[in-house]
């Protein structure tokens, strides 16, 4: 087709072997990271909240408990794939099956 470029063999080959690298490298660097939260202010304006001590995401039911304890509240599990909520004082987490997708920070009331 004219106007239509395709990559050779090589380049993809290339390209697919550096984003492995690229991959590698970066998740192991975040094994130490701290995570973020962007947050909404009263004004309209956002923030980046960090945290050190929150579940990350891949991490499992049974780490989570091990780490922080039971939680506050388990909420029931929902769908398919399976989503369940555990609540804890200053977190929830959002699990797929048996594995943390999300953490969510809840607001600081002092702050």
């Amino acid at each position: 087709m004219p106007g239509k470029r395709v990559a050779s063999r090589s380049t993809t080959r290339r390209a697919a072997g550096m984003l492995a690298a690229l991959a590698i490298v970066g998740g192991a660097g975040f094994a130490g990271t701290a995570q973020a939260d962007i947050l909404r202010l009263d004004d309209g304006s956002f923030t980046v909240k960090e945290r050190e001590s929150v579940p990350a995401r891949g991490q499992t039911k049974d780490t989570v408990r091990s780490r922080y304890g039971d939680p506050e509240t388990r909420h029931p599990t929902v769908g398919e794939p399976p989503i369940t909520r555990w609540d804890y004082e200053d977190f929830s987490v959002v699990f797929e099956d048996r594995w943390v997708i999300h953490t969510i920070v809840h607001a600081d009331r002092n702050d």
